[in-house]
């Protein structure tokens, strides 16, 4: 039986605090499903002594993941996960030429779209080529913002496409992540902006931790092209699940060893 909790947000000093927090909570409940979970994180970028990742719970996350053969072939899991939400080694490559990522990334498409689990596409792509038209709606909402168009409704991006997502399938997979949110605070954004992110559904073990990651490195990108400072990350999934093959008599000893590392304050 899914535990339905009272919407008490999960909030960590960093993403992996607020993912082991998340691991933890899952683990309490029963099914080791939490609907809907709440998760959130601050990035105070101001603070030199800050760290986003705590590099010992990743690494236990990434050895966990090797143990259960959850494998991306050229580089770790959690970066492949981060990289469909945002495709920071392409990013790094543009020089901070925001259209030649989107062109980039445009001409990397069919060799991206070869990998299976990309064959109904990738949220960042969904984010810059939206529908039939290809709507880019990334472009878009940084052109509306430096025209002085700051409502909050304009800042929005949808993922889920109604024309080629409803599926009577039992399965679908992709896309989980439903829409993203990239909201101001104070007159035109001067006290910053958060990252707000809807999952429909979401693994915790398997994605979550990946999620977070891109959907910083996706919020941070935004922020600075916006003239902002990013100060969080807030992630809702209606329904958060521990795994989608493991129970939590195996991912206890995982929890063990990363409470370790968080309380050390590594």
């Amino acid at each position: 039986m899914t535990t339905i909790n009272n919407i008490i947000p999960i909030h960590g000093k960093n993403l992996s605090a607020a993912w082991t927090t998340a691991l933890e909570k899952c683990l309490d409940a029963t099914g080791g499903v939490l609907a809907p979970a709440i998760v959130t994180f601050d990035v105070l970028e101001a603070d030199n002594t800050w760290n986003l990742e705590i590099p010992k719970i990743r690494q236990a996350l990434e050895n966990q993941l090797d143990e259960f053969n959850i494998l991306s072939a050229n580089q770790s899991n959690v970066e492949t996960v981060a990289g469909t939400i945002f495709p920071e080694s392409i990013w790094k490559r543009c020089g901070g030429n925001r259209e030649k990522l989107f062109e980039e990334y445009n001409k990397s498409w069919h060799l991206i779209n070869k990998c299976n689990q990309n064959a109904r596409g990738t949220y960042f792509r969904r984010l810059t080529a939206f529908g039939e038209k290809e709507i880019n709606q990334i472009k878009m909402i940084i052109d509306i913002w430096h025209r002085g168009i700051h409502r909050h409704s304009a800042l929005q991006a949808g993922i889920f496409d109604p024309a080629i997502d409803h599926r009577a399938t039992p399965i679908l997979g992709f896309p989980c992540l439903q829409q993203v949110v990239f909201h101001p605070h104070g007159a035109n954004g001067r006290k910053g902006m958060t990252m707000i992110a809807f999952y429909a559904n979401q693994l915790l073990l398997e994605k979550a931790y990946g999620n977070y990651l891109g959907l910083y490195r996706l919020g941070k990108f935004m922020a600075d092209e916006m003239g902002m400072v990013l100060r969080g990350v807030t992630c809702i999934a209606s329904n958060l699940s521990l795994s989608y093959k493991h129970n939590k008599r195996e991912c206890f000893p995982l929890l063990e060893i990363i409470k370790k590392e968080l309380h050390n304050g590594n």
